[in-house]
């Protein structure tokens, strides 16, 4: 009889422990670090009434987000991503269709409200230098390919995406020609030769605040960086010549893992995120180009912040997220192979 009641509780507890539900977790969000995600801690994830909120920083690879899925173990749950990892992983089953009775539609800016993302940020990256160091420098891309009147070591990114449209500008190509040319086995040709005359004088950057770091040490004459990181060494008074005739600019997306156990607290933190009044104190704290419409359009953030891309984003290049889907992987592969001879 004992062991009889002992087998009986034993199962009474697993069957107990097969309907208790997984051991609830915070709601997660992970964006790209550094100071600005410090400031959006503070000003969007905090105020969140929905919950505790923890957040995490990652590279923009969405490998993890990939395995993550496949294994069904799914820790985070709100990720910030960038246009093409959105609309491939959006066809691929990683990130849930946004919510619209939840997450207002129409408050982003054109295009902010797609399947799988709700507008976040834009960003983008343009040519600076220091003018403690340099009375002069390159306006344009052709002004940074030419290293006989602007000599100096320069810094570009490590990868072909933003890289090849800058030598393809560089070499003359004007920048509404850029994606078709570059769409071409010529124009592609075009592009890395335009890399090998400027590689002798050329570092590569991968992390977003290299680029200031090289220009501060003066490892670097010129740079291609980040425009909010320079925005924010000029407004901490350094003597950055920022030059926005050089824009390449897109936006990020808030997007929500699938198979996340928080999915519903996910789309309502989404809300929140995008709502004018934090985005509006984001703005206070940082330079961002925000998606949502009514802030980016707001005379008063754009007056209190005269180097928000906003300001300056109709003369820049969009980044062409289907030629990058399309194109993309070939061009990486072809110009991992051409640095690391």
């Amino acid at each position: 009889m004992r062991r009889l009641l002992g087998k009986l509780a034993g199962l009474a507890i697993g069957v107990f422990a097969a309907v208790m539900p997984a051991e609830a977790r915070d709601l997660t969000v992970v964006a790209g670090g550094g100071a600005l995600q410090d400031h959006m801690r503070r000003t969007l994830f905090s105020t969140f009434a929905g919950g505790p909120v923890v957040d995490t920083a990652y590279d923009y690879n969405v490998g993890p987000i990939r395995a993550m899925v496949q294994a069904r173990n799914v820790t985070w749950d709100v990720v910030l991503v960038e246009a093409p990892d959105l609309i491939r992983g959006c066809e691929d089953g990683i990130f849930e269709r946004i919510d619209y009775s939840v997450v207002d539609r129409g408050k982003f800016m054109p295009g902010g409200a797609t399947t799988c993302g709700a507008g976040a940020i834009g960003w983008g990256v343009a040519v600076f230098y220091d003018e403690a160091r340099h009375a002069n420098g390159p306006a344009t891309f052709q002004e940074f390919w030419d290293t006989q009147r602007f000599p100096g070591r320069r810094t570009l990114r490590r990868g072909a995406r933003i890289t090849l449209e800058a030598a393809l500008m560089g070499d003359g190509v004007a920048p509404a020609d850029v994606y078709r040319v570059l769409a071409t086995p010529a124009g592609q040709a075009r592009a890395f030769a335009a890399l090998d005359r400027l590689r002798p004088n050329l570092v590569f950057w991968t992390g977003g605040q290299q680029p200031i770091e090289l220009v501060n040490s003066g490892e670097v004459a010129y740079a291609l960086g980040f425009v909010g990181r320079t925005a924010n060494g000029i407004r901490a008074g350094a003597r950055y010549n920022l030059r926005w005739s050089t824009l390449l600019y897109a936006y990020d997306s808030w997007a929500v893992v699938r198979g996340s156990a928080n999915a519903a607290a996910a789309m309502r933190l989404i809300q929140h995120i995008t709502e004018a009044g934090p985005v509006t104190e984001l703005t206070k704290l940082w330079p961002i180009n925000p998606a949502t419409a009514s802030v980016a359009n707001d005379p008063d953030v754009r007056a209190r912040n005269p180097l928000m891309m906003t300001n300056h984003q109709a003369g820049g290049l969009e980044i062409n997220t289907e030629f990058w889907l399309e194109y993309g992987p070939d061009l990486e592969q072809r110009f991992a192979s051409w640095v690391n001879r």
